[in-house]
């Protein structure tokens, strides 16, 4: 069974992160966390590691967006470097596991809307097209990204002389859900996508409905529904905006909160 692995840009983990960790830990996973410093508040159950181990940089890459840059780039090519080097299986800092997850597939990525896949939990086996294709991408790549396509691809490569743009300035998910649905579809690898059911069962919209009491009681999703997503800078935009700050008792959260307090995850 090999073992989760995910990454943390920081030096303190929230409470969103450490009861997802507690919910990889608690269905039997063992867990790595990768960082580029020390975090304070790693829980004892989590292997710490060097995220310079998989992909060494002397700065941390963030999307250019004009008010929110965002780190998933880096997160995005980490993860891609992390399957091309490791057989761990990558999960995103903010996917909470319901179930064990059969982590010695060689596929492991999920639908989230009927025509693309999202790539928070991800493994494709090191031989995979889709995953050359992914780890082509780099901090010095230039272009325009692989949604950018016929006329208006030719004409932003038109404006800059065909050198297109720096990936730092891609919109967000270029190099992640979006790529990776492009490309799998290229390589014939969309076939081992699994349903919406079994790792993102509830959408981004419905995200609400986990901090309102007694609205998602722990049978509502299926034995097939292994993670759920949490988003986690729109929960917690939520929390803040409509409860807060302050989980709700008797919600869905607020019972895993309870569970990864008891369990020392959360002080």
């Amino acid at each position: 069974m090999q073992s989760l692995a995910t990454l943390w840009i920081g030096d303190t983990l929230g409470p969103l992160e450490l009861i997802c960790l507690h919910s990889m830990v608690a269905t039997g996973h063992n867990v790595v966390l990768y960082s580029y410093s020390p975090i304070a508040n790693v829980p004892p159950a989590v292997e710490a590691r060097d995220a310079a181990q998989i992909l060494p940089t002397d700065r941390i890459l963030y999307y250019n967006h004009p008010t929110k840059p965002s780190s998933a780039l880096h997160s995005n090519l980490f993860r891609y470097a992390l399957l091309a080097q490791t057989d761990l299986v990558w999960i995103d800092l903010d996917m909470l596991v319901l179930r064990p997850i059969d982590t010695d597939a060689p596929y492991i990525f999920g639908m989230e809307h009927e025509k693309s896949v999202n790539s928070a939990i991800l493994r494709l086996p090191r031989t995979s097209p889709t995953l050359a294709q992914l780890c082509a991408f780099t901090p010095d790549t230039w272009g325009e990204p692989p949604q950018v396509t016929g006329l208006k691809r030719f004409r932003r490569m038109v404006r800059t002389f065909g050198r297109g743009r720096p990936i730092t300035d891609w919109a967000w998910g270029s190099t992640g859900p979006k790529a990776l649905s492009i490309y799998l579809r290229q390589n014939d690898e969309w076939k081992f996508a699994a349903p919406r059911e079994v790792y993102y069962p509830v959408a981004f919209q419905d995200l609400p409905c986990l901090l309102e009491p007694g609205r998602l009681p722990e049978d509502a999703l299926g034995d097939e529904s292994l993670t759920l997503h949490l988003w986690a800078s729109n929960l917690r935009k939520i929390l803040h905006e409509r409860h807060d700050g302050v989980i709700p008792s008797g919600s869905f959260l607020s019972r895993r909160y309870t569970a990864a307090r008891h369990a020392g995850f959360l002080g």
